[in-house]
């Protein structure tokens, strides 16, 4: 590799290649217990341009590369050791069965993990984020929900259909459920129709879908609970966190008054406890960490126009905190 910087060749020696090391030694446990070798041989130049600007020290460009795929080798272990997954078992090793596991590794084009199958290449395709990772095992929920999924046929995409309204009429903005982008879309303002609904019986357990599933469904429930230094935002909707999150980030100022000129508030997504996929359910807007936090404020005004304005939640009660519900189920793209 005499393209690569001395740090990164060293770093794939020491880190990446250490058979003792977390990588090998969770790559050799997936292929035990599959029971076919698991192959992985990375671009390394092509990750590092993709990844360089994030990464100034190339020894913690490999050492997260390395834990990404720990981690992904992890959450594939973890499924298949999990009797209620035989099903799905049954297609990796059949996908499998020429005696190797082929794993590849790619860059998104978006800050968002993942990992799919690939029938062109027989192969799983590891996606990492395009931004720095700090914790690779936080991707961990996001692989697991990937895996469990990456051999359903993908669902056909309806998009909206725009027609034009009268002067007092309203544009609204849709997020698709899946990857929690905006769109906007031109509709007229009515009432919401509520969507709850008479449960005569108690459901079965094993019937309802994985929570990052279930709670794409209306009604959709959002708190805003304000403090002094931070606001947090708890909802059952992980992708209308994510929109307020990547919004808020575009927007937000530096803090100058810092030497390391940080942003000016910290914007912090939680994961839930529960669920496979990706799933948040918090958000907190602070200036904790901040030096000279009277110099700037999250003021909870702000924040309820975006949660009314933009995403079309409705008002329920602002006694203490201010609680919000949506009726109208977000429209898939």
């Amino acid at each position: 590799m005499p393209s690569l910087p001395l740090k990164v060749q060293i770093a794939i020696r020491d880190i990446w290649n250490k058979q003792d090391g977390g990588l090998q030694t969770a790559l050799k446990s997936l292929q035990d217990l599959l029971g076919h070798e698991v192959v992985i041989e990375p671009e390394w130049q092509l990750l590092l341009a993709a990844l360089e600007e994030f990464y100034p020290d190339k020894t913690n460009f490999v050492t997260i590369l390395a834990g990404c795929v720990e981690t992904w080798a992890k959450s594939m272990t973890e499924l298949l050791e999990d009797s209620a997954n035989e099903d799905w078992t049954e297609t990796v090793l059949e996908k499998s069965k020429s005696g190797r596991l082929r794993l590849f590794l790619e860059v998104s084009s978006s800050d968002v993990g993942s990992t799919s199958w690939s029938g062109q290449r027989n192969a799983f395709v590891i996606t990492l984020p395009k931004k720095k990772v700090f914790q690779p095992a936080e991707l961990f929920p996001v692989f697991r929900g990937k895996l469990l999924t990456c051999f359903q046929a993908p669902k056909k995409a309806e998009l909206p259909i725009r027609q034009g309204v009268a002067a007092d009429e309203w544009a609204d903005v849709e997020l698709d459920t899946a990857t929690g982008k905006p769109e906007v879309v031109e509709k007229t303002r009515s009432p919401p129709v509520s969507s709850s609904r008479t449960v005569e019986f108690l459901p079965n357990v094993q019937s309802l879908p994985r929570p990052d599933e279930l709670f794409l469904r209306p009604p959709y429930h959002l708190t805003v609970v304000p403090g002094h230094t931070e606001i947090e935002i708890q909802c059952s909707h992980s992708p209308s966190l994510k929109v307020l999150s990547e919004y808020l980030k575009r927007w937000c100022r530096i803090n100058h008054h810092d030497t390391t000129e940080p942003a000016a508030v910290q914007i912090t997504l939680f994961q839930s406890a529960f669920g496979l996929g990706e799933l948040f359910d918090r958000l907190a807007l602070s200036t904790n960490e901040t030096r000279y936090t009277n110099q700037f404020r999250v003021t909870t005004p702000m924040v309820v126009a975006l949660i009314e304005g933009v995403l079309g939640y409705n008002l329920v009660s602002n006694q203490g905190t201010w609680t919000f519900r949506r009726d109208t189920e977000f429209k898939t793209l």
